[in-house]
């Protein structure tokens, strides 16, 4: 039992830290693509900044989440996978034990 509980806990952990790293790497990358349409570095596209790429990217980041968000929607989904992973080794290891103990192959 302790063994399927460390796999569930490890399943968990490493979901979460995959997740929370991939979010944090999308965020970085799209800063910097702000940063390459922001040519007067205020903080803002303005109109003389627009272009068709621009607006594209614009209309993308009003769709787009937070990191924030990510981060938090990313603990049910973890927990989920975890408790998915606890119950495969709880299932396998009670298969294990069916095919030890209890079938007589004569």
């Amino acid at each position: 039992m302790s063994k399927a509980i460390k796999i569930g806990l490890i399943a968990t952990l490493l979901v979460y830290a995959l997740g929370v790293t991939y979010t944090c790497y999308s965020n970085q990358k799209f800063t910097q693509q702000f940063e390459r349409f922001d040519i007067d570095k205020n903080g803002s596209i303005d109109d003389y900044e627009k272009s068709i790429q621009a607006e594209l990217y614009l209309s993308q980041m009003a769709k787009r989440k937070t990191t924030n968000q990510g981060v938090i929607i990313l603990i049910p989904v973890s927990i989920l996978i975890g408790f998915i992973c606890f119950a495969m080794a709880i299932l396998f290891n009670k298969m294990k034990n069916i095919d030890d103990n209890e079938i007589n192959y004569q």
